[in-house]
């Protein structure tokens, strides 16, 4: 059980930290904590996309958009499925699976994570992974809330949802909202504390965790004290505002590489652009899967951060913009040299552990 990198990597990050303004909105920005040369890749995330990025020069642009066949599908599944995280976790922490039954009486899978030094009546956790609403697990993500467990001893609940394109859309994020409320109810019994749940979710999963904090508010329930958004999908239909136009422009990218920092991103363009078809539906539109749209007046104070070379850094720097706009509490953290799915790589990425500290500081700070 040993970290990949050195402590003192983990504290360049801190001394290196700055605060600048993205479109009126605050960002605290994370440099890479062993270079000072701008638009390069953080040499970590480099050695572990080289070889991805060379094949890709080679391969037919068509195979590099998404392909929804039930062969491509479990292809997929297979890659975000894979645990890149190192274990680094020390504390005890105990997991309890249970199940949760779903508007349909589908009994969902739930993890409860709990350290052997928890806070009474804690603040609560409830994570939501990524994986494109077709794929990923709680397995992928596990170090990271284990992590945060062990840095807050607060209590923590993972969601193993149903998953598109066997469970259409809206299945996957009406089990995730029947969790929220089921971890509502029993949070005395789970030795948590209802009034302070704290919902998170990366790529596909924040956008799930945007659904149960938006319904939360819709029904007037008051269960979301905050919420935790890591890189999440949040403008599929791209729509354009004063906030918001994709544009690789956006991107401070070095010429020495320009050429893979660009393939990875019109992947990533492919990767988005078939989520319909995935999710069974031509509505992307909707207030639900699109949430960048909606009025964000109100909101719990909010989460994001977001790795400067990921293809969603545009929308997700854009809604913190309009939440600063509209009023809400955001703290947005920015990390250079990164893409997407960093929270995957707990003890391999100094700032993996990094965003880990922050997400805990966050949840500290916000309860009640």
């Amino acid at each position: 059980m040993s970290r990949k990198y050195s402590q003192e990597l983990l504290e360049k990050i801190i001394d290196k930290q700055e605060i600048v303004k993205v479109k009126g909105a605050e960002v605290l920005v994370k440099n890479i904590p062993d270079s000072d040369e701008r638009g390069v890749m953080d040499p970590r995330f480099y050695n572990d996309m080289k070889m991805q990025m060379t094949l890709m020069k080679f391969m037919p642009k068509k195979l590099l958009k998404m392909d929804t066949s039930p062969k491509s599908i479990g292809k997929l599944r297979k890659m975000f499925g894979g645990i890149k995280s190192s274990p680094i976790v020390e504390k005890k922490i105990d997991i309890i699976h249970e199940t949760v039954e779903a508007a349909d009486g589908y009994k969902v899978p739930v993890r409860i994570y709990k350290s052997e030094t928890a806070k009474e009546n804690s603040p609560i956790l409830y994570y939501i992974h990524g994986g494109g609403f077709f794929g990923g697990s709680p397995d992928v993500v596990e170090e990271l809330v284990k992590l945060i467990v062990e840095k807050t001893d607060i209590l923590a609940v993972s969601v193993d949802y149903r998953l598109c394109p066997e469970n259409p859309y809206p299945i996957g994020h009406e089990d995730c909202y029947s969790v929220l409320k089921w971890i509502y109810d029993k949070a005395e019994s789970l030795g948590g504390n209802k009034n302070n749940i704290f919902v998170a979710g990366d790529s596909a999963g924040g956008n799930l965790t945007q659904y149960c904090t938006t319904k939360d508010m819709e029904q007037g329930l008051g269960m979301v004290t905050g919420q935790l958004l890591l890189y999440p999908t949040l403008n599929m239909a791209n729509v354009e505002d004063e906030f918001f136009k994709w544009s690789r422009d956006e991107y401070e990218i070095s010429p020495k590489y320009k050429s893979g920092i660009e393939m990875m991103l019109g992947m990533f363009e492919g990767l988005s652009g078939g989520l319909s078809d995935v999710l069974g539906t031509t509505d992307t539109k909707n207030e639900y899967l699109n949430p960048y749209i909606r009025d964000p007046k109100g909101l719990p104070p909010t989460f994001i951060t977001v790795g400067e070379y990921d293809f969603l850094k545009v929308e997700c720097l854009a809604y913190a913009a309009k939440l600063t706009k509209a009023g809400v509490e955001t703290k947005t953290v920015l990390y250079k040299g990164l893409g997407h799915a960093y929270g995957d790589n707990v003890g391999v990425y100094p700032q993996s552990e990094d965003c880990a500290i922050e997400m805990g500081n966050f949840i500290l700070k916000y309860s009640k």
